[in-house]
């Protein structure tokens, strides 16, 4: 299969996309020793934020997303390994529910990871891959729900910006689906994002480019070929917040000449992040019109028809982050009354993980907000163009 029907064949082709991190109201970055050592909110231990179990509880957001906007599509950030001892930071549930409202989602190898190559963790750091390749692969096919493979979230501006380390993952994971006996069938795209930001008078590919040249020096990747990995398996995917026109010529110009002008094969594309701030805008009806632009110059089989969809950012406006970064997303925390899930805002119990003495793992208990949310203009802007 060449990357593109491998896209189409695992369903993540014609993308209707949710960029989704429900962070709770409360949450603050980096807590050591509390329920917010990370933003994992894709477990178990926060279901009461995307359930589609009891309607009494939870706010539901993947039914939502599906009935109100139209989403098929969850692109996910921060993504711990599971401790299955504990019965914590389990996916399976959060998947179980992206298929059953028939939604695909990325497998992210999250950040954290490219922090332990940089400062030389090796081991470490695959170890980590192997717990969330045993996640997603508990026998010769991946759980329903897993769309693709993300390795990283704009690799270049994190830590030592090294695209070996994108090359390094992926030799991993293309050892463990060798080790596991997969058949071809069974593997999922590898998708690799990117910010917008400009390398080689281009955004976003620039970077890509980067590891392209590394993929075609790594030697053989399991039982591929560089090139033949890079025409089956890989995805390109980019993050812009630049207006309708530009986002078009992007695709229809731009990007396909770069790759022919550097002899590569023209991947498979997606936006991962796909919005603008209320600060580049100028006030919320401005970002809603510009979101909606966006979404209709992005539309899927563009770009020589290797365009999959793009991803709306983000799900919710985020308190605890700095300056414009608190105003993109479609929902903020408030009252709502075209959704009535959770019936009445509460205090969740749930568990996580904690270290104990001499660095034991530990069961510890804790509470998080589950509220209801109000849509911005920009929710009615997707809904319009994904679901009208």
């Amino acid at each position: 299969m060449t990357s593109l029907e491998r896209c189409s064949a695992f369903g993540v082709k014609n993308i209707r996309g949710m960029a989704y991190m429900p962070g709770p109201s409360n949450y603050t970055k980096g807590q050591q020793g509390t329920l917010y050592f990370d933003s994992d909110f894709y477990n178990d231990d926060f279901n009461n934020l995307w359930q589609g179990g009891d309607p009494d509880l939870g706010r539901h957001d993947l039914l939502r997303f599906r009935d109100q906007l139209g989403v098929n599509f969850i692109h996910c950030y921060d993504w711990s390994p599971p401790i299955p001892s504990l019965k914590l930071r389990i996916h399976t549930g959060f998947l179980a529910d992206c298929n059953h409202f028939k939604m695909k989602a990325t497998i992210p190898i999250s950040n954290y990871t490219m922090q332990l190559l940089s400062e030389g963790k090796a081991d470490e750091a695959r170890a980590n891959v192997g717990k969330i390749f045993a996640e997603i692969y508990p026998s010769k096919a991946p759980v329903d729900g897993a769309g693709m493979w993300k390795i990283f979230n704009e690799y270049e501006l994190w830590f030592d910006r090294n695209p070996a380390h994108v090359v390094t993952v992926i030799k991993w994971l293309v050892e463990m689906e060798v080790n596991t006996g997969l058949q071809d069938s069974a593997l999922m795209p590898i998708m690799v994002d990117t910010s917008f930001g400009v390398k080689d008078d281009i955004p976003g590919a620039g970077y890509i480019k980067d590891v392209w040249t590394a993929i075609m020096g790594a030697g053989k990747i399991g039982g591929y070929t560089p090139d033949r990995f890079w025409k089956e398996r890989f995805v390109f995917a980019t993050n812009p917040q630049n207006d309708a026109p530009y986002i078009k010529n992007y695709l229809a110009n731009l990007l396909p000449n770069y790759w022919q002008k550097n002899n590569i094969p023209i991947p498979p594309v997606m936006f991962t992040e796909l919005g603008s701030s209320i600060k580049q805008t100028g006030s919320e009806k401005n970002q809603a019109e510009w979101l909606y632009a966006q979404i209709e110059a992005s539309r899927p089989d563009t770009s020589n028809g290797m365009m999959l969809g793009a991803c709306v950012f983000l799900n919710e406006e985020r308190p605890w982050e700095a300056g414009p970064e608190q105003e993109f997303g479609i929902m903020r925390f408030g009252s709502d009354t075209g959704w009535d899930k959770p019936s009445k805002n509460f205090q969740a119990t749930t568990y996580f993980p904690g270290w104990g003495a001499g660095g034991k793992v530990e069961k510890w208990k804790g509470t998080y907000p589950v509220e209801r949310q109000q849509p911005k203009l920009a929710y009615a802007s997707v809904a319009k163009a994904w679901h009208s």
